[in-house]
């Protein structure tokens, strides 16, 4: 290009088919060949968006006059952009009315949108009336763009049928009978109806003719029915209705009816309608009563004709009767004895509310010849005691004057029991009685405990068929009792008594002698002997028993024993309990010694003595022995039960027991001493503790014989030498030569050699006092202490291996 020069090119824009509206800027550029200069400016296009709608329309539904019915509008977007419709629906023909679901919509492009049209049709449109719909719709970004779619909707048609049954209709049976049932035409057009009632077993209908009805139209139809007398109550009705329109389509209902009861009953009798009794006795006849309606029925009966004397016993009774059903009804009646024969018709009348029926009969009263046997009980209790009696008692129940022999059948009871009765034969008026003592005796053993039968029978003289037995069992009697003790003092100690009452009670079958008296203790009863009748039971017996002297304490046992004298082999006895209180006189334990003086010297330095202690008291004690008195220190006393072999001074004894101990005394003392020992016992009895002391042991220990060595004057004792000087003295110079040798004498020479003696060697099995006051056993090297007291020279036993040890200086 020249300088300054200007030109004009065309530049041509293709826009795609897809674009989608909008603004699109483009940057253009010019610049020179030689590449030192260049420009540029942006070019702007907007391509605008093309709305275009294709639409279609489906009816949901049928159209019915005055109803409504849906039309969905299917609107496709062939739209290049997304729009917002406005809606508005127009009807151009037809009796309808037209309501869209929504007035605005937004279509999205290439999309499909449905709108539902609500279309009612008028209430006097027809089928096959037509209703034409426009639909017009408006751009609301461009007002200018539009779209318009119109369809047409047509009436239909609809057939429906109703009809409403009566209530609370009663019907009578066996008689036409009509009512009333409603029919609707529920269809949208006009229809012809037919209503059948539906024939069953005793059901009869007589149908109407068809009608027809304009649409909503009801009308009542008549139907007439017929129903058999064997129905009753609550019954259903069926009925079927069709129409002319409405094909094989049909309405069917059912219907509750009331049937009304009806009353119908009979009554009968014996074939004769006659009943015939004996005066005296009860006669009765069975009477037919039939319901052979449908309704229940309730009768009272009454009865009217009958003669005095005859009183109805059953049979008038109410009679309640539901519909078809039948019973018998029994009357029975009795005749009173004075009654002549004679003939009476009598009426039983049966009255409800509904009707009344009566039945004629032909009463009969007869002559009668009857007797009558009976007793008190059927059975004799027989002892070998005494008779015992039974009396029976005959009645004359004829109407005339009788003499009934007695028949005693004993052929089966003879071997056991003599059988005897006081008459043979009874002459007894129109009902008169008369009694029959009937005796029994056991005279054998053997029979039965149930007993034997035997009959006894009363027969007319002039008529044997007017006859009447009992059978009587005759039965051994058995014998048995019972014994009560009522105890007033059912403790004591031996000595004392205890007493109380006893009743015996007869639990035989007959009367009895009964003896009672006690076992083992004499309680004053004796051999009290009381008559008993069955079941009787005697006035309380005193009984009183001396508890013996030497009974234990503790629970014991008092016999009573009670006897039979028509039975010997009935022995009853019963024990009742009592308690012997613990006792005893004085001292618990008692002594005896084999010997109670004793001697120890040189020949015999140990002595082993006999003791038996005996429990005086009448209960268990338990204890020990221990062996107390003067001079026990010098003396060692262990206790040997008899028949042992260790030291044991227990003991555990019984009631009046006793045991056996060997005393070994042995002296400790060898200087000589005298000793009184008694033996101490403690005894445990009933918790307490008891103390008893045996009779005195006397022990007399003898010590070594030595010469003599002066004289012991109390106060002080004198050698030979000094005894001498005083015996040659005077008296007042004795006394002084006391004095001066007490005061100022030296010890001799062989007192000093004593004091200075040299310790003698020990023998065997002796020892010495430690300077701890105690001893070492030779055997089994124990360590003991000396008995307290004890003085050495003296013996003791260790306790621990029994070792006999001396103990020396």
């Amino acid at each position: 290009m020249n300088p300054n020069d200007t030109r004009i090119a065309n530049l041509i824009v293709s826009t795609p088919s897809n674009a989608a509206p909008g603004y699109y800027g483009f940057k253009l550029f010019a610049a020179s060949s030689l590449g030192n200069f260049s420009v540029n400016t942006t070019l702007v296009i907007n391509i605008s968006a093309d709305h275009d709608l294709s639409f279609s329309h489906t009816n949901i539904g049928v159209l019915l006059p005055g109803e409504e019915s849906t039309t969905k509008l299917e609107i496709t977007s062939l739209s290049t952009a997304d729009g917002s419709w406005t809606w508005t629906s127009t009807v151009t023909a037809g009796d309808c009315s037209t309501d869209l679901s929504e007035l605005q919509s937004n279509i999205i492009e290439g999309q499909t949108y449905e709108i539902e049209i609500e279309v009612t049709a008028g209430v006097n449109t027809h089928v096959n009336d037509e209703c034409n719909v426009r639909i017009d719709g408006v751009l609301d970004e461009d007002s200018s763009v539009t779209e318009s779619y119109e369809f047409s909707v047509f009436v239909g048609e609809e057939w429906g049928l109703s009809m409403v049954l009566p209530s609370m209709i009663t019907l009578d049976v066996g008689t036409q009978e009509t009512f009333n049932v409603a029919v609707t035409n529920n269809g949208t057009e006009n229809d012809t109806i037919s209503l059948v009632g539906i024939d069953s077993e005793g059901i009869t209908f007589t149908n109407p003719e068809p009608v027809t009805l304009q649409r909503g139209e009801s009308q009542y139809i008549v139907v007439g029915v017929i129903i058999d007398s064997s129905i009753s109550g609550d019954i259903t009705l069926n009925f079927s209705m069709s129409s002319t329109n409405s094909g094989t389509e049909t309405v069917t209902e059912s219907g509750l009816f009331e049937v009304r009861e009806f009353a119908e009953f009979s009554v009968s009798g014996p074939s004769d309608n006659r009943i015939i009794i004996t005066p005296g006795e009860n006669s009765s006849i069975s009477l037919n009563l039939s319901n052979q309606g449908t309704r229940d029925l309730e009768f009272t009966t009454s009865i009217t004709g009958l003669p005095n004397g005859i009183t109805v016993l059953s049979g008038l009774e109410g009679v309640s009767l539901t519909a078809g059903e039948s019973t018998d009804v029994s009357l029975e009646m009795s005749a009173a004895s004075s009654l002549q024969p004679t003939s009476n018709l009598f009426t039983i009348t049966f009255d409800s509310v509904y009707l009344t029926e009566s039945i004629t009969l032909d009463l009969q009263i007869t002559d009668r010849n009857e007797v009558s046997i009976d007793a008190g009980t059927d059975r004799i209790i027989a002892s070998p005691v005494s008779d015992s009696n039974l009396t029976l008692m005959v009645t004359n129940l004829g109407t005339s004057s009788q003499t009934f022999v007695a028949e005693i059948s004993n052929s089966q009871v003879s071997d056991f029991f003599s059988i005897s009765v006081d008459k043979l034969t009874l002459t007894l008026g129109s009902g008169e009685s008369g009694t029959i003592t009937l005796s029994a005796r056991e005279v054998a053993t053997g029979a039965p405990e149930s007993g034997l039968d035997m009959t006894v029978s009363v027969l007319s003289a002039t008529d044997s068929s007017v006859a009447d037995s009992i059978q009587i069992s005759i039965i051994p009697t058995i014998a048995n009792g019972q014994i009560t003790v009522l105890s007033d003092k059912d403790t004591g100690k031996p000595g004392e008594t205890i007493n109380g009452n006893v009743i015996i009670t007869n639990l035989g079958t007959s009367t009895d002698t009964m003896g009672i008296n006690s076992v083992d203790l004499d309680c004053g009863l004796g051999d009290t002997e009381i008559e008993l009748g069955p079941s009787m039971s005697s006035s309380p017996i005193p009984w009183s028993c001396t508890i013996p002297s030497d009974e234990t304490a503790g629970v014991k046992v008092l016999e009573f024993r009670l006897t039979s004298a028509s039975r010997s082999d009935m022995v009853v006895t019963f024990s009742e309990a009592y308690t012997v209180q613990p006792s005893w006189d004085g001292e618990v334990i008692s002594f005896k010694f084999e010997e109670n003086d004793l001697v120890f010297d040189e020949s015999v330095d140990q002595h082993t003595i006999s003791v038996t202690i005996c429990n005086e008291a009448n209960t268990f004690v338990e204890g020990n022995l221990e062996l107390i008195g003067k001079n026990e220190p010098q003396m060692d006393g262990v206790f040997f039960r008899a028949g042992e072999t260790g030291i044991n001074s227990t003991y555990s004894l019984a009631s009046k027991g006793c045991q056996d101990f060997k005393l070994m005394l042995t002296p400790l003392n060898l200087d000589g001493f005298y000793a009184k020992l008694t033996i101490h016992s403690s005894s445990q009895v009933l918790g307490q503790t008891v103390r008893d002391v045996s009779p005195e042991l006397r022990a007399e220990v003898g010590g070594p014989e030595l010469a003599p060595d002066g004289m012991d004057l109390g106060i002080l004792e004198l050698n030979n030498k000094n005894s001498i000087i005083l015996l040659s003295s005077g008296w007042a110079l004795a006394a002084i030569m006391l004095l001066y040798i007490k005061l100022f004498r030296k010890p001799s020479q062989a007192e000093e050699d004593e004091e200075i003696e040299e310790e003698i060697p020990l023998g065997p099995n002796e020892v010495r006092i430690d300077e701890y006051d105690k001893v070492t056993c030779t055997n089994c090297e124990a360590r003991l202490g000396v008995p307290e007291g004890s003085e050495p020279p003296f013996r003791f036993t260790c306790p621990q291996c029994e070792t006999r040890i001396r103990v020396v200086e």
